[in-house]
């Protein structure tokens, strides 16, 4: 009994002596993001400061697309043959050799306006107006340059980002070469219907147009939220972006 009762007075002085826990206030762990330093590479940044109006016209541009350009397409493609639908296309991409070759002047490259030119001479003549892309079958594609690249080139900056209404991503620069790029484009009724009125011209040169932007569509594969990714949007911004730099410094 003594042993006994001399441990229990040792245990307890023990924990008399013991300092009692207390937790400490509770901290927040620091977040310690990317130093702002303009130096810093950042390739997926793209400048954006109106991301809610290009959302917004991007989902416009999804709904127009899907319920009415669309279908448009799929009965223009399966009313015309394929050897139709491809020579209206040859049409209407040999009258961009025109911009094109201005824009290659411009940008002074030479090699491009030659074959710009070149295509547009063959293809005009020996390709009956432009329905056969001779020079295209014979392994010389058409070249790819604008006036949006022009101005790159000359080096006026891209600006932000913009998505414009049924042509989809662009910049405010890319923007104003498109405008610039569709006034140099001709319009094939311009020569095919000279001698008619003003009238019927004028309905022939609106069906001319509605057949381009048929078209225009027809050859671009590309549909909206088809993409498979919850974050198309982005990724079609940086694609887009990436693509215009690579356009302007080949």
């Amino acid at each position: 009994m003594p042993i006994v009762f001399l441990l229990l007075l040792v245990f307890l002085g023990g924990c008399a002596t013991t300092a009692e826990h207390k937790p400490g206030s509770f901290q927040a762990p620091v977040h310690r993001g990317l130093a702002e330093d303009p130096e810093v590479e950042r390739p997926f940044l793209v400048e954006d400061p109106w991301e809610g109006f290009n959302r917004k016209m991007y989902h416009f541009n999804a709904q127009l697309d899907r319920y009415v350009y669309l279908p448009v397409v799929e009965v223009y493609e399966a009313v015309l043959p394929d050897s139709v639908q491809q020579g209206i296309s040859n049409i209407f991409n040999n009258f961009k050799e025109i911009p094109i070759f201005v824009n290659s002047v411009l940008q002074g490259n030479p090699k491009k306006a030659s074959v710009s030119l070149g295509r547009f001479v063959f293809n005009t003549t020996i390709g009956l107006g432009g329905i056969i892309d001779v020079l295209g079958n014979g392994g010389i594609p058409q070249e790819n340059e604008d006036f949006g690249q022009t101005l790159g080139v000359w080096g006026v900056p891209p600006g932000p980002y913009l998505v414009l209404p049924v042509l989809g991503p662009s910049g405010v620069r890319d923007a104003g070469g498109t405008f610039a790029d569709a006034v140099m484009t001709l319009n094939p009724a311009n020569f095919v219907f000279e001698g008619m009125g003003w009238a019927a011209r004028g309905a022939a040169t609106t069906g001319v147009y509605a057949v381009k932007a048929v078209d225009a569509r027809h050859q671009v594969k590309f549909r909206y939220y088809e993409t498979g990714s919850p974050f198309e949007y982005q990724l079609v911004r940086f694609v887009f972006t990436k693509k215009r730099e690579l356009d302007i410094s080949k």
